[in-house]
């Protein structure tokens, strides 16, 4: 205890049809100051050491009810709004209401752990009749008019504190109580899921084998699928086209000008079918291929990309920044970059277009950018465009398949990486994508300096 006085407030009601009664609880336990024999005296009773000249005291708010009806209204409020009471000082006789017993039954029946003491001139009920009605409760106690104001304080000072020290002992019980049956629920739970592992892991390995050669049997029925679709979906097309082109060599002059635009219509059609024949193809085989990976240095692989893309005069690819080495399938990483670089250059708009390449370390991923000045990509189209089939008609010039970015998303995503765009309309696109970092032995000063912070 510090050398000022700490102080803890104690809720008592007082129930008494008499207003004088109420002025002497008032000054007994809030006007009157604690006398020194008192203070010793409380001092041996709790074991209290005095600081000093400056002794811990309790202060008191006192609450009146001039009936019972009316007291324990109060107190049914206190337990709803807090603080409760802690002490009910009951007068026995309450004409023309409730008397004291019948008040301190109701009382109890709103809050069991209140102190309760019966304040009485007249032997009005025998103690056997109160034990009777009331229980013997270690709550209870009879305080004979006329008091002393020494014998108020103490039963104060006593039976506050002795509800203080029982709401602590409740709280720690039920404290040990809830963290008992947590630790119990949860070594339950733990035991459920051991039997449930145990169970689960029988089962796993009685169908592991089932498992297995049911897989390898879905991927040799998808590689048999990729090439019947290959070949029985390409071959009525190509035979399309040809008789289509020699139908337009042969009798373009006699078909007439809108013949000749359907036949054309029809060529271009037939192309795009062929295509997101392909692309659907590329799809199904991103991620069945058996390829093993291979240590790649993409300053020397993303140039070969390019050439391979023979973009246009006027349309510049550069590579902004060192790139990494990287462990990957060759082909993965060859579709996944190409995808996104034929996209750039088929939906370049401006006359002078131009591709940026570049990759920076961040959080322990390789972060890869395509950027480009084209036509740019509504937000709202940002997830879309990575579903299949999701083209977008930007211009009437070139109408994708809507499969090149689905593969992409794909690839990426079997690396653990992810992808995604930031775009604005009429000034271009940027697409990212990350792959994680492995450790390849190779330091790379260049690339280093390029760490985002």
């Amino acid at each position: 205890m510090s050398d000022t006085e700490s102080e803890m407030v104690h809720r008592i009601l007082i129930i008494d049809d008499n207003p004088s009664i109420h002025k002497d609880f008032e000054t007994i336990l809030v006007e009157e100051e604690e006398t020194t024999s008192f203070s010793a005296l409380r001092t041996e009773v709790f074991g209290e050491r005095l600081a000093g000249d400056h002794t811990a005291k309790n202060t008191y708010e006192l609450d009146f009810a001039s009936q019972g009806e009316q007291g324990c209204e109060k107190v049914q409020l206190a337990c709803t709004e807090g603080p409760p009471y802690e002490l009910v000082f009951v007068d026995m006789r309450m004409p023309p209401g409730w008397d004291g017993l019948k008040t301190i039954e109701h009382l109890w029946r709103i809050d069991p752990n209140v102190q309760a003491v019966i304040c009485t001139a007249y032997s009005d009920y025998s103690w056997g009749e109160i034990t009777h009605r009331l229980g013997k409760s270690e709550n209870l106690l009879i305080l004979k008019k006329p008091f002393d104001s020494a014998e108020v304080s103490q039963l104060a000072s006593a039976l506050t504190e002795k509800w203080v020290l029982a709401r602590q002992a409740s709280l720690k019980t039920d404290q040990l109580e809830h963290m008992v049956k947590e630790r119990t629920d949860e070594l339950a739970g733990i035991n459920e899921q051991l039997k449930a592992e145990i169970a689960e892991r029988e089962q796993a390995q009685q169908r592991q084998a089932e498992l297995i050669e049911t897989v390898d049997n879905v991927n040799k029925e998808l590689k048999d699928f990729v090439s019947i679709v290959s070949h029985d979906l390409k071959a009525p097309l190509r035979g399309i086209k040809t008789l289509a082109t020699w139908i337009l060599d042969d009798s373009s002059d006699r078909l007439g000008e809108q013949a000749n635009e359907q036949m054309n219509l029809l060529l271009d059609r037939v192309e795009r079918t062929y295509k997101l024949i392909e692309g659907v193809i590329e799809y199904s085989r991103a991620g069945r291929t058996e390829e093993r990976p291979l240590r790649v240095d993409l300053d020397k692989f993303l140039p070969e990309a390019i050439d391979m893309l023979a973009p246009p005069e006027n349309i510049s690819i550069t590579i902004e920044s060192k790139m990494p080495v990287i462990d990957c399938e060759e082909t993965h990483l060859m579709q996944l970059f190409q995808n996104l670089l034929s996209n750039a250059i088929k939906y370049m708009d401006k006359p002078q277009g131009w591709i940026k390449v570049g990759c920076i370390e961040q959080d322990g991923l390789w972060k890869f950018s395509v950027a480009d000045n084209g036509p740019g990509i509504e937000e709202k189209h940002f997830e879309r465009i990575f579903k299949m089939f999701a083209a977008l008609s930007v211009t009437e010039k070139f109408k994708g398949t809507g499969v090149g970015l689905t593969v992409a998303k794909k690839i990426v995503e079997l690396h653990g990486g992810d992808i995604w765009v930031e775009s604005e309309v009429g000034k271009g696109s940027t697409f990212f994508f990350t792959i994680p970092r492995q450790e390849t032995g190779i330091e790379n000063a260049e690339l280093q300096a390029n760490t985002a912070c």
